[in-house]
């Protein structure tokens, strides 16, 4: 009984210290997260946080993993709202809700896709919360574009086109695509890439030269995505 008192403190006092964190970020930027503002900001000792959290890296992979759990949480939230099994209408509500939730947390995102992923080679490949977090939100994209490929495949480039290089590289993630081969691989990154970039420049401001609201913009690009994918696809108002 009394380790369980103990297990729900800690458990309790880990929460308060990444929501510290957190308003830090959305008031400061990462930058205004370390580990002495947070004991601040909790009247903590930078000591007593330590026993917590070893290092400031520490506290921030824990942060990410919230924060990519909390938007993946959204998303299928949202995809299950809808009670449907048409894959267009998937494919827009997880687009439509990764960019709604950029954009109304846009210190977070900010975090989360400003912090580079450890690649597969680098020694701390897995080891933190926030890389196996970010593995679960890729996975929510990763599945419903394999699951419209096997569907209804659609037309790719071929292999001589790519080059052996990223042909080998493609191959090598076709596990992780449901048996997709390169050359679908490469179409399905060059989507994702194009609504991600369209989503970073709307979020950080590099679009209102020319776009005071880039939704239109994006409805547009991504009935243009859908097309190419073969779904049935609702025209931009």
């Amino acid at each position: 009984m009394e380790s369980g008192g103990r297990d729900r403190r800690r458990a309790a006092t880990l929460a308060e210290i990444k929501a510290a964190a957190r308003r830090l970020l959305v008031g400061g930027g990462s930058a205004a997260v370390g580990l002495r503002a947070v004991a601040r900001e909790l009247g903590l000792t930078p000591p007593a946080l330590y026993r917590y959290f070893p290092s400031h890296e520490a506290l921030i992979s824990a942060l990410i993993a919230d924060l990519y759990d909390e938007l993946t949480a959204a998303l299928m939230e949202l995809r299950c709202s809808e009670d449907t099994d048409d894959l267009g209408a998937q494919l827009y509500l997880l687009a439509n809700g990764l960019r709604d939730w950029a954009l109304a947390h846009p210190a977070e995102f900010a975090l989360l896709f400003g912090t580079a992923v450890p690649s597969p080679d680098s020694e701390d490949h897995e080891d933190t919360p926030g890389h196996q977090a970010a593995m679960r939100f890729g996975a929510l994209f990763k599945e419903l574009v394999a699951q419209i490929w096997h569907w209804k495949p659609f037309p790719y480039p071929p292999d001589e086109q790519l080059g052996t290089e990223l042909v080998a590289q493609l191959t090598q993630e076709s596990e992780h695509f449901h048996g997709m081969p390169p050359g679908a691989i490469y179409l399905s990154l060059t989507y994702w890439t194009r609504l991600y970039g369209l989503i970073c420049m709307e979020v950080f401001g590099q679009l209102h030269w020319v776009l005071p609201d880039a939704g239109a913009y994006f409805e547009a690009q991504l009935y243009e995505i859908g097309e190419a994918l073969g779904l049935d696809c609702p025209a931009p108002e």
